[in-house]
């Protein structure tokens, strides 16, 4: 853990000297909180330990009306006016109860955080989540995970070679700087296309180090493990379907068979074969570009796997999402946001292939 709070604090998000550092942390992940608010304070920073465990988090449904979770938490913006970086270190250890909580309350738990995230883009304040403080055995039980699998896939996740990963986001960087086409295929319904804007986006290449550059860009969310590269394209050019092959867990469900389809840029068929109301919480209730395309992203690290709580992150791991993109330097607007993933399509650029059946190729 040492080693990890050292990475978090000094490469990812190289933390300055009386910098405020809030590690969002509950019970079973208060010991690497610690470790890392120990580094802060080797930097001469000034970290707090935020505590939210299980109790906490699902209390505020029990006793919380709709209208109550509606308005944004005075401490969230407190906050967000003086913190310069987040540490989110897993969220809840048992996800098991969220199936029971209506929702209506969920809907409105989102619409009320959506000014506090309003409130960390206008501040560009950076962030990085802790994907291993989330592999809990509860959890794996809740989604059907082999605990020990997922516990080593996020470790080794961690260990890549992230100059290799960094040479590759780069590479795709470059290709994603032109008004190109793209298309994603693969053979289970999946035949999706849409228009890159070229200079006018930037590919936000997430590979755990936030730097003056991303920063700058807006760019100031990162993860450990992290590799991945987005870009927000043109958001009214999708046409066609896509099919997420991988399950997404999700409010103590897991979604399979997640299906969006597109006419102009806006999903005109919204469905899944499994829990699909757990992809559609706050989408009735959301507001601005909800049913819009809004990312495009393909994975880079070879160590994770993509039926975890990280596909985002697997190498040759298609992530297309709808709703809000302006982490991502887009034009859409929207209280909701939502991602499906494609582990085995292939996706090509004006023609040439980048992805061959979920095999990253450039």
């Amino acid at each position: 853990m040492p080693n990890i709070a050292r990475s978090i604090i000094r490469d990812s998000l190289r933390v300055k000297e009386d910098e405020p550092v809030i590690i969002q942390a509950g019970a079973h992940t208060v010991d690497l909180a610690t470790q890392v608010a120990l580094e802060a304070f080797k930097v001469g920073a000034d970290p707090a330990i935020l505590f939210e465990n299980d109790d906490f988090f699902y209390g505020q449904f029990k006793h919380l009306t709709e209208a109550q979770l509606r308005k944004t938490s005075a401490h969230c913006l407190g906050i967000a006016d003086y913190v310069k970086s987040y540490v989110y270190i897993g969220g809840v250890e048992n996800p098991e109860p969220m199936r029971r909580v209506p929702k209506a309350k969920w809907a409105a738990m989102f619409a009320g955080e959506d000014a506090h995230h309003r409130k960390n883009l206008e501040k560009k304040q950076k962030s990085v989540g802790v994907a291993l403080g989330a592999v809990t055995r509860a959890r794996a039980k809740t989604y059907g995970f082999n605990y020990a699998k997922w516990k080593k896939m996020v470790e080794d996740a961690i260990t890549v070679d992230y100059n290799e990963m960094r040479r590759r986001g780069a590479v795709l960087a470059e290709l994603f700087r032109r008004p190109a086409k793209i298309r994603i295929t693969a053979d289970n319904g999946t035949d999706l296309r849409f228009q890159l804007a070229g200079e006018a986006r930037r590919t936000h290449v997430d590979d755990g180090v936030l730097s003056d550059e991303d920063i700058a860009m807006g760019n100031t969310n990162t993860s450990i493990p992290a590799g991945a590269a987005f870009i927000a394209p043109v958001e009214d050019s999708a046409r066609g379907t896509i099919v997420s092959d991988v399950a997404i867990p999700s409010v103590g469900t897991l979604i399979e068979g997640l299906a969006w389809t597109f006419e102009n840029g806006r999903v005109v068929d919204f469905r899944a074969k499994k829990n699909l109301a757990s992809a559609q919480i706050n989408f009735a209730e959301g507001s601005g570009d909800k049913d819009r395309l809004g990312v495009f992203g393909l994975g880079l690290n070879k160590k994770v796997m993509p039926a975890y709580l990280t596909p985002y992150y697997a190498r040759g791991t298609v992530s297309v999402g709808i709703g809000d993109n302006q982490d991502y330097g887009g034009a859409n607007t929207s209280s909701y946001g939502f991602f499906a993933f494609q582990g085995h399509a292939t996706v090509t650029i004006d023609g040439k292939p980048i992805v061959e059946e979920g095999r990253l190729v450039a």
